[in-house]
């Protein structure tokens, strides 16, 4: 295709994204549908935008473009599926922008303790720092959630616990991990978390020491 075959491809790919948002926003569902199969990605993740924007997003169309070949399609569709539709798959996603999506997805799923252990093995083992950021993040989230459901009597359960180690070792990542951890670790009512807590205080990066001091609520150097 020449160069300028190219650039009215995507003028045309570019007007039918602005007809899937404005579809949306007018809650011309049947408009969304149609461009759920369009060629261009961009375009089907705007029609799933689109079609949860007028409230007809239906379960069997997220779960097909869970599996669509574009990376942006499934990042868009793990940010608007509803709890029924599983994520747990997408993180083992070869495309890291879509774990990331997931993890996040899940972590808005707080109290559901089902993630935990893949959302562990996210944190502490993939290659890409977003994606570990944001299971650290899914898993604060999740233990919170847990514990705002726990009986004030019992202890801390598997999944808690699990949460609970991979958010003291995430205290030894990168800072913008670091900071997501302390979050998490702040939500617990456990000696090693509060240590862990108010040893960041020293921690060498500055942001990470002023987290901890706006949670112990105290002033920091």
């Amino acid at each position: 295709m020449s160069g300028g075959g190219l650039g009215e491809a995507a003028d045309d790919a570019y007007a039918r994204r602005l007809e899937a948002v404005v579809a949306g926003h007018r809650g011309e569902a049947a408009v969304a549908e149609r461009l759920l199969s369009d060629s261009a990605a961009a375009v089907r993740a705007a029609a799933l935008g689109a079609l949860a924007r007028c409230g007809e997003l239906q379960v069997a169309q997220v779960r097909r473009a869970l599996g669509d070949e574009a990376a942006a399609v499934r990042c868009r569709a793990a940010e608007l599926a509803p709890v029924e539709v599983e994520l747990v798959g997408l993180l083992s996603d070869p495309d890291a922008s879509v774990v990331e999506a997931a993890a996040a997805a899940l972590g808005e799923r707080d109290r559901d303790p089902r993630p935990v252990e893949e959302l562990c093995q996210v944190a502490r083992r993939h290659g890409d720092p977003l994606c570990r950021e944001s299971a650290v993040a899914a898993l604060g989230a999740i233990a919170a959630g847990l514990d705002a459901d726990a009986d004030a009597d019992a202890g801390p359960d598997a999944a808690q616990a699990m949460a609970l180690e991979v958010l003291l070792a995430a205290m030894e990542d990168r800072p913008q991990i670091r900071r997501r951890a302390l979050l998490g670790l702040h939500q617990f009512d456990n000696d090693r978390a509060v240590d862990a807590v108010r040893a960041a205080l020293e921690d060498r990066d500055r942001q990470v020491r002023a987290v901890a001091g706006e949670l112990l609520g105290v002033p920091v150097r």
